[in-house]
């Protein structure tokens, strides 16, 4: 049976991160993993709000924080819950790695062809860049509530939890 076999998942946003624990070793990727201790709001569907103290094994360089909204595994008896990181595009340092080499292998392929080039991967925005699209506040694949200011900004707009294509519209 996996971890969250007999678990329940909900949406949560963090309203705290009470700071890193126990430092433990790189991974062989080089990923430095710390215990973080949060403060959620979990919000499970058709029932009431709770708020719960979660730690969970994270990338520190990728660790959620406060205001974020993450997919929770709980426990509905103890209301013990951890925030899930593996498959999250945000955290998952297996699906960055991913998304860093599809986006360096654009780059290259478009380079080689004489396109018009991607955005460089990395690349910042600043503070005088405009949304590009307008995207609904929850995805209609699975229901998950959209990060719209990220969403907004995306080249090709995605749900971060089921991978799937949000409908958009050009800002204009």
């Amino acid at each position: 049976m996996g971890v969250f076999d007999k678990k329940t998942q909900a949406e949560a946003q963090i309203l705290e991160d009470e700071g890193a624990g126990r430092s433990l070793e790189k991974d062989f990727h080089g990923v430095d993993w710390t215990h973080h201790t949060y403060i959620l709001e979990v919000r499970p569907a058709g029932e009431d709000s709770f708020r719960v103290e979660a730690k969970t094994k994270v990338a520190e360089l990728h660790a959620p924080r406060a205001g974020d909204v993450v997919t929770v595994a709980y426990d509905p008896k103890s209301r013990k819950a951890e925030i899930k990181i593996e498959g999250d595009p945000r955290y998952d340092p297996k699906l960055r790695r991913a998304n860093i080499k599809q986006e360096r292998g654009a780059h290259a392929d478009a380079l080689l062809s004489g396109a018009p080039l991607p955005p460089v991967p990395g690349s910042a925005h600043h503070a005088d860049d405009e949304p590009r699209w307008i995207v609904p506040a929850a995805c209609p694949e699975c229901g998950a509530r959209v990060d719209q200011s990220r969403a907004s900004m995306a080249k090709h707009p995605k749900c971060a939890y089921c991978a799937q294509p949000l409908p958009c519209e050009p800002v204009s």
